[in-house]
């Protein structure tokens, strides 16, 4: 009797002990399996970093070639207006006459410019003198009085009142009648003192009679 009572205490107790030995191995296990997940969880974790890291770097990028092609649009921009402007002054010098300078036009402009108190300056540029009167004329709009252009070809000078009238033309010499382009035109390629002082006192009897007829 006492040696199976020994027998099952000792069967007790390895079973005892295999069982511990079970749980312990269980633990051991999940423990084993939380440590790999947490470690997942941490590599997955930094691969997410690591992918908003590269986008952001992405983004930078992306933002400096922006704004770099945003400079570059700007300074091409630049440099058209740049262009433009030259054009534009290459334009008014190559419209300065066929001389090439613009005395003609500044000898023309002068003419006029005498009467300019008297009446109204619509354009006053580098190529282009307008002058029209102060009374208003049939189609409600201000008489137009005289005027001057340069060209390519040539300087123009504009004068309404031998149009008007063309008996204020009479006398004039020939070299001047063949400056004359239709009824109230002049046109010169250089400048011509004489033509200009005989062109002058025109303006002047034609500025007078349109005074006295109250057109001025």
């Amino acid at each position: 009797m006492a040696t199976a009572k020994t027998t099952t205490k000792t069967a007790g107790a390895v079973k005892a002990k295999a069982t511990g030995s079970a749980g312990s191995a269980k633990a051991t296990k999940g423990a084993a399996t939380k440590g790999t997940a947490t470690k997942a969880t941490a590599t997955k974790a930094a691969a997410t970093k690591a992918t908003a890291t590269k986008a952001a770097a992405t983004k930078a990028t992306a933002t400096k070639a922006a704004a770099t092609k945003a400079t570059a649009t700007k300074a091409a921009a630049t440099k058209a207006t740049a262009t433009k402007a030259a054009a534009t002054k290459n334009t008014t010098t190559k419209g300065a006459g066929a001389d090439g300078n613009t005395s003609t036009f500044e000898a023309l402009r002068s003419i006029l410019q005498r009467h300019a108190r008297h009446l109204v300056v619509v354009h006053d540029t580098p190529d282009s003198y307008y002058l029209d009167t102060r009374t208003t004329g049939p189609n409600g709009k201000p008489l137009f009085f005289g005027a001057t252009r340069a060209g390519r070809a040539y300087t123009s000078f504009y004068l309404m009142p031998v149009y008007t009238n063309p008996e204020l033309l009479g006398g004039i010499s020939p070299e001047l009648r063949k400056r004359m382009q239709g009824k109230s035109c002049f046109n010169f390629k250089t400048n011509e003192p004489a033509l200009f002082a005989e062109l002058e006192a025109l303006t002047g009897r034609c500025f007078e009679k349109w005074t006295a007829s109250g057109q001025v």
